[in-house]
């Protein structure tokens, strides 16, 4: 079997995952952003997750030669979780904080991303950050955002011409 990149699938388990942390009230994927807020987010329980398009605002997809027989994809998937609206940015840090464990311990618990990838892993290697916007995304400007960035590793066999 040939050695592809399939990133619609991936991008999916990686929305379907997220949507499982304890305080998502709903989970986006790249191609399912509403055209306009669902509405506030709320402490505890009503957070929203957008997972970003690679290289749209963070991250990337990169092809690596490893050889005569191997290759790589290296994936950088930005992901959004709308925390708290800009009238509550007091109380946002505490609504944010819980959110810093629970990403990276649901991923380190799925590093093949519900069989995504065969070969590889999903890790977090930058720090998380708070921003004001999602990039080409205005609903929720302004709002307590916090943007990880998942890198996928996927490698395989695949015939190089060197």
């Amino acid at each position: 079997m040939a050695f592809t990149l399939d990133l619609d699938t991936l991008l999916q388990n990686i929305t379907t995952l997220a949507g499982t942390i304890t305080g998502i009230r709903k989970a986006w994927n790249y191609d399912e952003w509403p055209d306009r807020p669902p509405g506030l987010p709320t402490a505890g329980t009503g957070a929203y997750h957008f997972t970003g398009f690679p290289g749209e605002g963070a991250g990337g997809v990169r092809y690596i030669l490893r050889g005569g027989d191997v290759s790589e994809w290296e994936i950088g998937v930005p992901l959004y979780v709308v925390v708290a609206d800009s009238a509550a940015q007091r109380r946002a840090r505490s609504w944010a904080q819980p959110y810093y464990g629970r990403y990276p311990e649901l991923f380190r618990d799925n590093l093949h991303l519900s069989g995504a990838i065969t070969n590889g892993a999903a890790t977090f290697d930058e720090a998380a950050v708070v921003v004001r916007s999602i990039p080409d995304y205005p609903a929720f400007d302004g709002f307590y955002i916090l943007r990880f960035l998942l890198t996928v590793h996927t490698k395989g066999a695949h015939t190089n011409v060197v």
